[in-house]
């Protein structure tokens, strides 16, 4: 099978995608439709080509493959012979020339290819309305964010992510002491393209209603294969799992009653307390997601979406540079205009100049500050900020909390 590959139509020979409202693929050129079913039995589609007892874990044993390193490589456009460059890790590409999709399906192939794939249930049209609802009403951010311009950046991306299950048992001197059973516990496989804090900022994504992997999907969206390995998915899973199964405090209260432990002891783990992972399980999924990523002062911003549930994030945005402008102004007027009232009230109660001007500095600009910028603020939102829709932040700090995959 050729490393490229290209859906055409059968009909007129243009290039076609994947239609999201219409769960087929749809041809640019004459918009007739083809289910899933007549492409993988009229084209040489690449579906999930694993033996029926394929397991990632048991294959890790076998095949060290804990980071897969990114390279450039180069392709042949299968339509118009140009050539395109791209990494290798990438799955899909655009030609450069004739703006054909293509598939790279040597990244899809065989033991790599995906176990299961989650479909977009949210269009493109669907992300941009509701971007441009949200960033309509925010006055105060700078105008390349309202350009409509910024909307030909939207990038419709499957991201890999691992699934995993396991069991811990925690077992002191030996004894069984308590056990956790995880299902479903999610691990970034690509973190290049959409970062963990995106990743996190977006769940949850229903796994329950993935489709079996089929490669028609992937067209018209870019796609990658994974490059953080089973072996470090699982070392980086079962360090959290292992934290969250119950043990340590039963084991200090066992032995702390005794006296045999104290606080310069070394970790439990060691001394008695032992947590065994037992009936791994990995499964490997690609999920949708919706970028959108504007650049603004040399620092992009992202808006991401989950193309399954529509939940949308978005980077702390920047502000107008006339929003602070304006704020200086109204904090000034206010402050000239408690000066000027406190001058009236105060000027017949001192003989000496110098005492006045103490006095008004004092009791008119030192002492409201606080409340000066908070009136200043408060009028500068209601300028800017009438209307503003809330929208998810993308988190800081990423991270799954074991127990909420608990069954």
């Amino acid at each position: 099978m050729s490393e490229v590959k290209e859906y055409k139509c059968p009909s007129c020979g243009a290039s076609m995608y994947y239609d999201i409202e219409q769960k087929s693929l749809s041809c640019r050129f004459c918009k007739n439709t083809y289910d899933r079913e007549y492409i993988i039995s009229h084209f040489d589609e690449e579906t999930n080509g694993k033996l029926p007892d394929f397991d990632w874990v048991k294959r890790s044993k076998t095949v060290w493959e804990p980071y897969v390193s990114d390279k450039i490589k180069e392709y042949d456009c299968p339509s118009c012979g140009g050539q395109i460059i791209t990494l290798s890790s990438t799955a899909t590409a655009k030609c450069p020339f004739c703006s054909h999709d293509l598939i790279i399906s040597s990244n899809f192939k065989g033991d790599v290819s995906p176990d299961k794939i989650i479909p977009f249930e949210v269009t493109y049209g669907e992300f941009a309305d509701k971007y441009t609802e949200y960033i309509s009403e925010r006055k105060e951010v700078p105008k390349e964010f309202k350009d409509k311009a910024a909307l030909d950046n939207i990038t419709g991306c499957y991201i890999p992510v691992w699934s995993y299950s396991c069991t811990c048992v925690s077992t002191i001197d030996s004894d069984y002491c308590s056990s956790i059973t995880v299902k479903d516990y999610p691990i970034l496989a690509n973190d290049k393209n959409t970062g963990n804090r995106e990743f996190y900022s977006m769940w949850p994504f229903d796994f329950s209603k993935a489709d079996d992997f089929n490669e028609s999907n992937l067209s018209g969206f870019y796609a990658s294969r994974y490059i953080i390995g089973v072996e470090n998915a699982m070392r980086y899973a079962d360090y959290y799992i292992k934290e969250a199964c119950p043990g340590r405090e039963q084991y200090e209260a066992k032995y702390t009653k005794g006296s045999k432990i104290n606080n310069n002891t070394s970790d439990p783990q060691k001394e008695g307390l032992k947590k065994t992972i037992h009936k791994r399980e990995m499964t490997y999924y690609l999920v949708p997601v919706w970028l959108l990523n504007i650049k603004y002062k040399n620092r992009n911003y992202t808006v991401a979406m989950n193309g399954q549930t529509g939940k949308m994030c978005i980077d702390s945005l920047p502000e107008n540079s006339f929003y602070h402008c304006l704020y200086k102004i109204i904090y000034l007027i206010i402050q000239l205009l408690e000066l000027i009232l406190g001058y009236l009230l105060l000027k017949d109660f001192f003989i000496f100049t110098e005492e006045l001007i103490i006095v008004l500095i004092s009791v008119c600009v030192v002492l409201p500050i606080v409340t000066n910028v908070m009136f200043t603020s408060l009028i500068c939102n209601s300028i800017f900020r009438k209307k503003r829709k809330k929208a998810l932040p993308i988190v800081r700090r990423p991270l799954f909390n074991v127990r909420d995959f608990l069954e």
